[in-house]
C-alpha cells in the first residue's frame, strides 16, 4: 500500500514557502510487517549564512469525525526521535532516527505527527567555535510531517447510524474502522441500495485509521438502512 498517497491533505499543512528550513520526506513510512521500524528524516537550512535551531516530538495524530487533524494533538511515547533537538548549518544537512519504542510490533496500521519547530537562536559571541549556540524556547516556524506505520493489514468500515441532516436535504452517515489496517478515501464511493455515489462530505483525502469513527455525508432525501450502504473502490 502506497501510503503517501492518502496523506496529501496533510501535506497542505507542512511547509511555509518562506520557511527557513525543510523536513524530507514529508511522509516517512516504517514497514511493521516486514520488521522496519526504524526510518530518518533530514533536516535542511533554507538559509545561506545562518544556522537554524530546530526542536523534534512526536504526537499523535488524531483526526476529527470529518478527518481533519487536530493540530494540538498529545506527545506520543510510542516513537523515539534522535536527536531531538539540532542545530543545521548551511550545507551540513542534518539525519534524524525515528524508531519504533515497542517490544514488540505494531498490531494495526498506525500514523503520527513529527512536530519539527524552529526556535530563535543566538550565537555565542567570542567564541572560537562557531557551533556553540544558544536556542530560545518560543516558536518561529513548525513542521507537521506524517510518520506512518504499515502492518499489511485490513480495514473494515462498519456503518454505526445513518440520520436526516437537520437541513432535510441530506443524509449523515457515521462510520467506523472496525479492522486492523487503514481505509483510504481516496477514490471511495458509497453505495446504497445498488447506486454508486462517488461524490459525498467527508471524503477528504485522510485515511480512516484503526478505531477511527468518520462522518459522511451525502445528499440524498431518504434514510438508508446501515445494510444498504457498503464502499468502493
Amino acid at each position: 500500500m502506497d501510503f503517501k498517497r492518502y496523506f496529501w491533505l496533510g501535506l497542505l499543512a507542512i511547509s511555509p514557502v518562506w520557511s527557513n528550513f525543510s523536513v524530507e520526506p514529508f511522509i516517512l513510512v516504517l514497514h511493521g510487517n516486514a520488521g522496519q521500524l526504524t526510518g530518518w528524516v533530514t533536516l535542511k537550512t533554507n538559509q545561506n549564512n545562518k544556522p537554524v535551531a530546530v526542536e523534534l516530538a512526536v504526537h499523535r495524530r488524531v483526526l476529527d469525525e470529518q478527518g481533519i487533524e487536530d493540530q494540538n494533538s498529545p506527545e506520543s511515547n510510542q516513537l523515539v526521535v534522535y536527536p531531538s533537538e539540532a542545530v543545521v548549518f548551511p550545507g551540513e544537512p542534518v539525519k534524524v532516527q525515528i524508531s519504533w519504542a515497542g517490544n514488540s510490533k505494531p498490531d494495526r496500521d498506525m500514523a503520527f505527527t513529527l512536530v519539527a519547530s524552529e526556535v530563535p537562536l543566538n550565537l555565542n559571541k567570542g567564541t572560537d567555535n562557531p557551533s556553540e549556540v544558544n536556542a530560545n524556547i518560543s516558536t518561529l516556524v513548525r513542521y507537521r510531517a506524517v510518520v506512518a506505520i504499515e502492518t499489511g493489514l485490513k480495514g473494515r468500515l462498519v456503518v454505526k447510524s445513518a440520520q436526516m441532516n437537520t437541513n432535510k436535504q441530506s443524509v449523515d452517515i457515521q462510520v467506523e474502522n472496525a479492522g486492523l489496517g487503514r481505509v483510504p478515501t481516496d477514490g471511495m464511493n458509497l453505495m446504497i441500495r445498488g447506486v454508486k455515489y462517488p461524490e459525498f462530505l467527508g471524503k477528504n483525502g485522510n485515511s480512516i485509521m484503526p478505531g477511527e469513527v468518520r462522518n459522511f455525508t451525502l445528499q440524498i432525501p431518504f434514510i438508508p438502512k446501515p445494510s444498504e450502504i457498503s464502499f468502493g473502490f
